[in-house]
């Protein structure tokens, strides 16, 4: 009986000893799954944050090259202003010395609607006449030099040095 006695308080012995090591390794392995857990938690936390900083980035970046992209256009239609407003000029003055859209056309081996388009572009002058009141310079007028002192051919060469 001893014996029996013995087996019995053995395998009581080991079976608590059992239940004992089985709720230590289920304990550490919860520990293990909560630090897991937690340390999951907060790179998601990184990874979403890190997420929505590159979206506030992408939202900037097209907002900033819209600006950029307004102030090239606005800089390229002024500078586009200009060189069609100075060939304009040009073509005003040419017709003004009785040359014809065609001609210049063919003198400047430009296509005829290029050359309409830029003396559409010419600086616009106001005709003003004694006979309305106005003392103001009339067309005619501005062949020689202006009021202001300032030849708006100053920058043209003599007519007899282009036919040179």
């Amino acid at each position: 009986m001893d014996l029996l006695l013995s087996a019995t308080m053995t395998a009581a012995t080991s079976k608590v000893e059992a239940r004992r090591r089985a709720r230590e390794a289920t304990r550490r392995a919860n520990e293990e799954r909560a630090a897991r857990d937690k340390a999951n938690i907060d790179d998601a936390a990184d990874f979403l944050v890190a997420v929505g900083k590159v979206a506030e980035v992408e939202t900037w970046q097209k907002e900033r090259l819209a600006q950029l992209r307004a102030q090239v256009d606005a800089e390229a239609a002024k500078r586009v202003a200009g060189h069609r407003a100075k060939a304009g000029a040009a073509v005003a003055r040419m017709q003004g010395r009785g040359e014809t859209l065609t001609t210049i056309a063919a003198r400047t081996d430009v296509g005829i609607g290029i050359v309409r388009t830029m003396a559409r572009h010419a600086p616009k002058c106001e005709k003003r006449t004694a006979g309305n009141g106005s003392h103001a310079l009339g067309l005619e007028a501005l062949s020689g030099p202006t009021a202001q002192g300032v030849d708006p051919h100053a920058d043209q060469p003599p007519a007899d040095a282009a036919s040179a």
